[in-house]
């Protein structure tokens, strides 16, 4: 904040929500002079065609939503599949996801480590609690996904998310 306010910045390059990259620019006196280039927060989507190994689309997923815990702004956050498959790919999915080991980084076989702000799982809470309000439901509940211990959140898979579900939207 204090340097944006000096006016010494004149070209901000950005990535993360929109939110805070416009409480950013208003900071700085002459904001319509600052150049920006920024990835804001986006819907990584991953389509999968009928015709598809299931097994092998179902890993791509898994490690493509969840490298990093799904914090890097690469990782797919939305996944769109044919009718046809789309129940055998979630059976898939979550037997993957299931698969995976939680713990701290520094632990042998650790695939899923805590996320970076303890907050971000309460806000995940949220999300999953909208989604099942609007018709979702959790495919791997019985494999503990969805359930936390701190910043430790064990990664869930939800079907069908509603389009108007805030997990669909945001």
């Amino acid at each position: 904040e204090p340097i944006m306010r000096s006016g010494l910045v004149d070209c901000l390059g950005f990535m993360g929500d929109s939110e805070v990259l416009s409480k950013l620019i208003i900071k700085h006196p002459q904001p319509h002079r600052l150049r920006v280039f920024s990835q804001l927060a986006g819907k990584n989507v991953a389509v999968v065609l009928p015709d598809a190994d299931l097994q092998v689309a179902a890993s791509v997923l898994a490690k493509g939503s969840l490298t990093f815990n799904g914090q890097c702004r690469d990782a797919f956050k939305l996944v769109l599949a044919h009718d046809s498959i789309a129940e055998a790919l979630v059976e898939n999915l979550a037997a993957q996801v299931s698969s995976l080991k939680c713990g701290m980084p520094w632990e042998e076989d650790v695939t899923i480590t805590p996320l970076v702000e303890r907050s971000r799982s309460g806000r995940l809470e949220g999300l999953i609690t909208d989604a099942v309000e609007n018709g979702a439901s959790v495919a791997n509940a019985a494999s503990g996904g969805g359930s936390r211990a701190g910043a430790l959140f064990v990664p869930i898979v939800v079907f069908p998310v509603a389009a108007g579900a805030r997990l669909f939207r945001e």
